[in-house]
């Protein structure tokens, strides 16, 4: 089985994902790997946990159901983000040119691998 730094380095292979973060829900992060671009992954850890904690609230009260994958795009990239079961979060960080079909898709299909890195 392929440890978890493994898999995120696999992650970013992905065309067009620059940084792959695991975060725990109390926003430290687990582990985390970027191609160059000068991410601070402990900031990361911080907002990723506040932007799903209120995305799940959100959920809650406009009756959607659970937070499965959450994705948002702005001027300069997109974060897409899946839950590792209760405790922690995997953030993408992806360029604007990406497949968001096939990040969303490379998410889903790694999240087993990862938690079971866990």
């Amino acid at each position: 089985m392929a440890t978890l730094r493994e898999q995120l380095i696999d992650l970013t292979s992905v065309e067009g994902v620059a940084s792959a973060v695991v975060v725990g829900r109390d926003g430290f992060v687990i582990d985390g790997v970027t191609k160059g671009s000068g991410l601070d992954v402990e900031a990361v850890g911080a907002v990723i946990s506040t932007g799903v904690g209120s995305s799940e609230v959100m959920g809650r009260e406009l009756a959607v159901g659970t937070l499965q994958q959450g994705m948002f795009e702005y001027s300069g990239g997109i974060i897409v983000m899946g839950l590792l079961g209760a405790d922690a979060i995997l953030a993408v960080v992806a360029d604007l040119q990406a497949n968001l079909g096939n990040v969303r898709y490379q998410l889903k299909k790694r999240i087993p691998g990862i938690l079971a890195a866990l």
